[in-house]
């Protein structure tokens, strides 16, 4: 894993299976995830777990009614260890890999994140957001190991995502997301 470039994967507090199972899948789709179990940890203790395990993201899902709600994307000042959310995704809806009967990708063989949007609009809005989130491409640099999140827009502020295997095979999780009024914050803001 390239230093500072490391995705430490996290629930809120007290998740329900179905909230870890989410985490699992969304883990072996995000090239440079490491998936991390909250306990107690506060926000500024997870960033200093996240600084040790050379990660500069932190991600943090959260739950509505048992099931995946909101993905709180954290960045955090190095010299401060305290995170600032950068990206907010609102989950509509989530199909798991084990109910998709989509198998993990290949252990290892995941290099990178693609984000391809297949529409115009708040799909291209998705994409960017995925971008800064995940460190994620807006176009493949090499022809295998990478993973493609295709984003198509089903209405002016909700896409569904899925994710295939070197752009061929479908692998992961499916995601209906929706965009909260501000899905992406200013880094130039937080970091001053």
């Amino acid at each position: 894993m390239e230093k500072g470039k490391g995705i430490l994967v996290t629930t809120s507090r007290r998740p329900s299976p179905r909230i870890r199972s989410f985490v699992k899948d969304l883990v072996a789709v995000i090239p440079g995830a490491i998936r991390f179990t909250r306990g107690h940890y506060s926000m500024e203790e997870l960033a200093r777990e996240a600084y040790t395990l050379g990660a500069d993201r932190i991600v943090v899902v959260g739950e509505r009614r048992g099931n995946p709600g909101i993905i709180r994307v954290y960045a955090y000042d190095p010299g401060e260890l305290r995170p600032y959310n950068i990206v907010t995704f609102i989950v509509k809806g989530v199909t798991l890999s084990r109910e998709a009967h989509t198998p993990p990708p290949p252990k290892r063989a995941v290099r990178e994140l693609v984000a391809n949007p297949l529409t115009e609009g708040v799909a291209e809005e998705f994409a960017d957001a995925m971008v800064t989130a995940f460190h994620a491409r807006l176009k493949a640099k090499a022809e295998r190991g990478f993973i493609e999140a295709r984003i198509q827009g089903i209405d002016p502020r909700t896409v569904r995502v899925e994710f295939y295997f070197n752009g061929e095979k479908r692998v992961g999780p499916r995601l209906k997301l929706g965009k909260p009024r501000e899905m992406i914050k200013s880094l130039e803001l937080q970091t001053t």
